[in-house]
């Protein structure tokens, strides 16, 4: 009988694993694994939402100074561990997150929920490593494309002081001290707050169980996050060359955040060099198009489009943005830890039903709000 059970065991072929598998933890921490068979990278991203931690003009930039240190480890030598392993890090700070991305070898999955578990940690903070920090970002600040100085100035005259630029204020950097980034970490890293996605060859169970146990160890809490409400409109200057275009928008998970992306992705389509600026999130948020030429002739095209022109060209490059950001296992690993640390249940797939579903009288009421006088105009000089 036992002979049979196992000759019966064996010949059993094994069940795949679905694509992806999302946990959500006790403390309110989120895991994704997703699986790619024969992916020749593993991507790993840690999110550490802003939720609690927003930039007000007192704090701005200090988050962007807490994730220079904690990048570092505790010891400051993270990046050279991981360089010595073939892993690279990098990270950033934008208005929703503080995010930290690994490109690890396939099977250096350990390492890099080593490396998660040492930027959860507070480093010793002193002020010699702050002002040596504040040197960097100086640079960092100067180094700022003029896309994003666009961009910038449209968030600040749409949102006022909910829309500092995370880049931050190079005074307030300055005049940090250990005392006022202890708090920031706290927040920034309570299990509510953190998210990991995980894309590569990977057994899902195997690799949520490892990812858990790192995210476990943050503590409970919830913070309390800013509500943003746009407060302006109109024409801002700003120090750059060209002009930008901006519209306020819904949640990621509305058709009419859809269908202004889809306008604003076909009206830069018309012209060379253009940008579209979108960061995913469910707090009202902004939709930038720009053009650096000097002169950019951006709002004669704006001013001259119509809806049946663009509507089969804006839903079909709105699809394509989407499915450009789920093409790879470090684009998959972003795009759905961003959505992910915004709200746990949103997902790419819900901007491609919006997509798909948008009717013409969607995309000619977005087409008109970039002319309304609701919309932000950002004049270079």
């Amino acid at each position: 009988m036992l002979a049979i059970l196992a000759c019966f065991l064996a010949s059993q072929v094994p069940i795949d694993q679905p694509p992806r598998l999302r946990t959500v933890l006790p403390n309110g921490a989120a895991v994704l694994v997703e699986r790619i068979p024969g992916a020749k990278t593993l991507a790993l991203d840690l999110f550490a939402s802003s939720r609690g931690t927003e930039e007000t003009p007192i704090t701005n930039g200090l988050r962007h100074l807490l994730e220079h240190l904690v990048a570092k480890g505790p010891k400051g030598d993270l990046d050279i561990e991981l360089e010595s392993a073939g892993a690279f890090m990098s990270a950033e700070t934008s208005r929703e997150a503080m995010i930290f991305k690994f490109n690890l070898p396939p099977d250096q999955l350990k390492l890099g929920l080593k490396a998660v578990t040492a930027i959860m940690q507070m480093p010793p903070v002193t002020s010699e490593n702050i002002k040596n920090e504040a040197m960097i970002l100086e640079q960092e600040a100067a180094l700022q494309e003029s896309s994003s100085k666009l961009s910038g100035a449209g968030w600040m005259r749409a949102y006022g002081d909910q829309g500092l630029d995370p880049i931050g204020n190079l005074d307030v950097i300055r005049n940090a001290t250990p005392a006022m980034l202890d708090p920031i970490h706290r927040t920034q890293f309570l299990g509510s707050n953190l998210v990991i996605t995980v894309v590569g060859d990977v057994d899902l169970d195997e690799a949520t169980k490892l990812c858990s146990a790192v995210l476990a160890k943050a503590p409970k809490g919830e913070p309390i996050p800013q509500l943003r409400k746009p407060t302006g409109s109109g024409e801002t200057p700003v120090d750059a060359p060209g002009e930008a275009v901006a519209v306020a928008v819904p949640g990621f998970q509305l058709p009419e955040t859809a269908a202004k992306l889809a306008v604003a992705l076909a009206i830069a389509s018309e012209a060379d060099r253009c940008f579209v600026f979108y960061t995913p999130t469910i707090h009202p948020g902004l939709i930038t198009i720009g053009r650096t030429e000097d002169p950019a002739g951006l709002l004669k095209i704006v001013n001259r489009s119509t809806w049946q022109e663009l509507f089969t060209r804006g839903k079909a490059l709105g699809i394509l943005w989407v499915r450009r950001l789920i093409d790879t296992p470090e684009h998959i690993a972003y795009f759905r830890g961003q959505l992910i640390s915004a709200r746990v249940d949103l997902k790419p797939e819900m901007l491609l039903e919006n997509l798909n579903s948008m009717s013409q009288r969607e995309f000619a009421d977005a087409l008109e709000s970039f002319r309304s006088s609701q919309r932000v105009l950002v004049i270079g000089k």
